[in-house]
């Protein structure tokens, strides 16, 4: 592996230790190490041999910026204790992951791709989103691993986590054909173009002996008009009015009934936000239209801000 490939490695790896540290930690209230450790390529016998016993397949299929799925695999038995940690319990495994906590493992894994994809979209300059999360309890056989994989190589990035009750190795897989597009789109081997050749002094003589003919003049007309804003304003967007936001463990959460109050992070007389496309760009405050609930501005971004922010 030479430089250039570590660096990437390194990048993603940690884009990836980074998210699942920080989601794990605010699901549990538990602090999560985690680091990063580029593997070999495997094949699919080798990656049913990571788990020792039932493992955990996650799979993480993309719909923006790359086209494929990304794969995670676990063991069983820290994956539901990781469960019964953000359910509020003590890390109690479980023989088997099903209900709500296979439910609380998808959501965990969708905020973590979410996070890491942020990370990885900065790097590219562009974004990378996933469609879903699936999650698989998978025998230790090799042919229920190659149903779900299929065939061909995968590059192995282990993610040691350890936490006070809870050690393990979370691996990332990435098919080589989604590995390729994301070296590309983070600028891992693209082609440098060759200098061009020193010109000879006999190509000299003959450029400066050739005949000089007179170019018919070019009509010129209006430029193109680059920032045609027309053409955008039909597109429909999200439009969110934001009163406050908090964070919750897991079990918190599935514990939530009707009459239940939450406490947002935001006084009562702060300005509600107007987020459009999810970028801030007005503040204001709620009122009443004919029965109907609507948001009054009082701060609002430039017209130009508004488009830069949007871009």
């Amino acid at each position: 592996m030479d430089a250039q490939e570590t660096e990437f490695f390194q990048k993603v790896g940690n884009a990836f230790a980074e998210s699942m540290a920080s989601v794990f930690s605010m699901l549990t209230g538990r602090e999560f190490q985690m680091k990063s450790e580029a593997g070999a390529m495997l094949e699919t016998p080798a990656i049913a041999k990571l788990q020792e016993g039932t493992g955990i397949l996650v799979k993480a299929n993309y719909q923006k910026g790359l086209n494929g799925t990304l794969f995670f695999t676990l063991p069983l038995k820290e994956g539901t204790m990781l469960v019964d940690l953000m359910l509020g319990g003590d890390g109690a495994p479980a023989e088997e992951l099903v209900g709500d906590s296979k439910d609380a493992l998808a959501e965990t894994f969708n905020q973590v791709m979410g996070s890491a994809n942020q990370t990885l979209s900065d790097l590219a300059g562009e974004t990378f989103a996933i469609a879903n999360v699936e999650i698989l309890a998978m025998a230790p056989e090799a042919g229920a691993f190659a149903e779900q994989l299929g065939q061909g190589g995968f590059q192995d990035v282990a993610l040691p986590t350890s936490q006070d009750s809870l050690s393990t190795t979370v691996h990332l897989l990435f098919p080589d054909l989604l590995l390729q597009q994301l070296k590309r789109k983070l600028g891992l081997g693209e082609p440098v173009p060759p200098p061009a050749p020193e010109p000879s002094p006999a190509s000299v003589a003959a450029t400066l002996a050739a005949p000089v003919r007179q170019q018919a003049p070019v009509a010129s007309g209006p430029p193109p008009d680059a920032g045609n804003l027309d053409l955008l304003l039909d597109i429909q967007l999200p439009v969110v009015v934001r009163m406050g936001q908090t964070e919750m463990q897991m079990g918190e959460l599935l514990k939530l009934t009707p009459g239940a109050i939450l406490e947002l992070n935001r006084s009562a007389d702060a300005p509600v936000e107007l987020l459009v496309n999810g970028k801030l760009i007005a503040k204001g405050e709620v009122v009443v239209v004919d029965g109907n609930f609507a948001f009054r501005i009082t701060e609002i971004d430039t017209r130009a801000a508004r488009i830069r922010s949007l871009a």
